[in-house]
């Protein structure tokens, strides 16, 4: 590891109840769009959290796997409205959704802007709207980064908006929203932070503070989420969580995520595996192999190895995507799970062959 550089301007709040003092981080005066999800709306969740907005606002409901034509629809359908600011309060979906629309609604060059940033290849806006993320979820890290994954269903396909740009002007980490969190959903958000740590462990652009970082998100989670399991309300563990996905996001803003992430997109797109469970589905295979051929970035104690070990089996991520496709419907998509720009971050060479040697090793695991 010779030369790096370390960059992430976002402004971080954490604690129970910071999200009453989203006023602190709003211009004076003008509309506010929020962008949120229909069961945030639905339990009251979001009609308690206006009444801490002090402009006036309108509200986007995300869908989970944002698609680039929706977005650029209800860009369309809004944009003679000036927004001075754009709150994100949702999971990695809508915080990548809010990304886009605070690029959207900033320039006024195109009449489908997604479509010619993605499709088209056109260059983002210089500037975006001030964006304030505040994650419901503790998995997905968003708000500490650079990138929103949004999904061209059209043509089938997963586009990454990345620049500096997307970062978030601030985010407000406030356990008080996963704290009804079913489990299902906090062991999902759970594996997504631990599958950006080790993509950090293993991945050739990582740099002193990222491995600290996710050495650091890693620990957090395996000590905290057996806690959760037995205690659905056990917030100091809730906030831990929430921690260490703000942590492990930090790491892959630095040096974005590997091999597990490349093998994920389709499934999502494919069979609709949620994300956090897509790119942990093979961390245990994948890890087997690191541990094998000692590839990884640091030097790690024999018992941390272990111990991540001991997770991967115990929550079994291998098993649990089994629900949504076969191994014959995963190995199917082979090709679209080999993309170079994420395969080739990870720290040994694989080849399409050896991807499907994980995915089938994967499967046969119980």
């Amino acid at each position: 590891m010779i030369g790096w550089t370390h960059y992430n301007p976002v402004e971080i709040h954490a604690g129970l109840d910071c999200r009453k003092e989203i006023a602190r981080f709003l211009p004076q005066e003008g509309t506010v769009l929020i962008v949120s999800t229909k069961g945030m709306q639905e339990r009251g969740q979001l009609a308690e959290f206006t009444e801490y907005v002090p402009l006036p606002h309108d509200i986007f409901l995300a869908q989970p796997e944002p698609d680039l034509d929706k977005l650029d629809s209800f860009y369309a359908e809004n944009k003679h409205k000036t927004y001075q600011a754009v709150i994100a309060l949702g999971g990695g979906s809508v915080i990548d959704s809010a990304k886009a629309l605070s690029c959207a609604f900033k320039q006024t060059e195109h009449e489908k802007p997604l479509q010619a940033w993605l499709r088209d290849k056109c260059e983002l806006p210089a500037q975006t709207l001030p964006l304030v993320a505040i994650p419901t979820t503790a998995g997905t890290g968003s708000e500490v980064t650079s990138f929103a994954t949004v999904w061209d269903k059209q043509n089938m396909k997963k586009c990454s908006l990345s620049a500096k740009v997307c970062y978030p002007k601030a985010a407000l980490l406030d356990p008080f929203f996963t704290k009804t969190l079913p489990w299902k959903q906090t062991v999902y958000s759970a594996l997504d932070t631990f599958s950006h740590g080790l993509e950090t462990l293993w991945n050739k652009h990582a740099t002193p503070i990222s491995l600290f970082y996710a050495k650091r998100a890693l620990q957090m989670v395996m000590n905290s989420l057996h806690y959760i399991e037995h205690d659905s309300y056990d917030m100091k563990n809730r906030y831990r969580l929430q921690e260490a996905a703000m942590l492990a996001g930090v790491a892959i803003s630095q040096n974005h995520s590997s091999i597990a992430h490349s093998v994920s997109y389709p499934l999502t797109l494919h069979y609709h595996v949620p994300h956090g469970l897509a790119c942990s589905a093979f961390l245990l295979p994948i890890l087997e192999l690191v541990i094998q051929k000692n590839a990884f970035m640091l030097p790690l104690e024999e018992e941390f190895v272990n111990t991540m070990h001991e997770f991967l089996t115990r929550y079994k991520p291998y098993v649990l995507i089994r629900k949504y496709c076969s191994a014959e419907e995963a190995q199917s998509k082979i090709d679209e799970m080999f993309t170079p720009e994420r395969a080739g971050t990870f720290t040994l060479t694989l080849s399409k062959q050896d991807v499907l040697d994980i995915l089938k090793k994967g499967y046969t695991l119980q």
